[in-house]
């Protein structure tokens, strides 16, 4: 096939498309082409390549968003949730989906706005940290939390390997019995 046969070829079905959408009335489309001018085989491909690409984008999927207290507020912080949701993600835990898809806000647990915030985010996690010394400051995180008029369930947002025995039993048995605050942990 020649590349005027081809360009021709391209305009027709450009002009069919078009046609199709409605952009140009019926009436106005010649009959036959008119001779054009040689178009080289690259430009061709490339004008091809073009007119495939959809014009119409679909809409970005709304991102969920997640509350997390117990971390500095810094937004590089955020990094470490989206790994821990990642780590979750990849033992195959449904619920932690793509790290990508969380919006994830971290707020200071003594913020005097925390009944706002509770009234316009419905998932609040607790991160979890795993050291030896991790249950004071995460009590006094949820005592903060408490004392503010925060969420009163909090998902546990910790290490998959950390045994339930220890810190995380601990701190949901006081966030139940001192803080009447409900405190869910992850199963491994």
């Amino acid at each position: 096939m020649s590349s005027q046969d081809q360009a021709a070829g391209l305009r027709k079905w450009a002009d069919l498309q078009r046609q199709q959408r409605g952009d140009i009335p019926e009436d106005t489309l010649p009959d036959e082409p008119a001779p054009a001018e040689p178009v080289s085989k690259e430009a061709a491909s490339v004008y091809a390549a073009s007119a495939m690409v959809p014009t119409v984008e679909a809409p970005p999927t709304p991102k969920q968003p997640l509350v997390v207290v117990g971390l500095p507020t810094h937004q590089h912080q955020v990094n470490k949730v989206r790994s821990r949701l990642s780590q979750w993600s990849a033992l195959g835990r449904r619920w932690a989906g793509d790290p990508d898809d969380w919006d994830i806000h971290l707020v200071d647990p003594a913020t005097a706005n925390l009944p706002l915030l509770v009234a316009r985010y419905p998932r609040w996690a607790l991160w979890v940290s795993s050291d030896a010394d991790a249950f004071m400051p995460m009590y006094r995180v949820l005592r903060q939390v408490h004392d503010n008029k925060g969420p009163k369930r909090l998902l546990a947002l910790h290490e998959p390997h950390l045994p339930r025995q220890g810190l995380l039993d601990n701190l949901r048995e006081a966030a139940a019995g001192y803080l009447d605050t409900e405190l869910l942990l992850l199963a491994r």
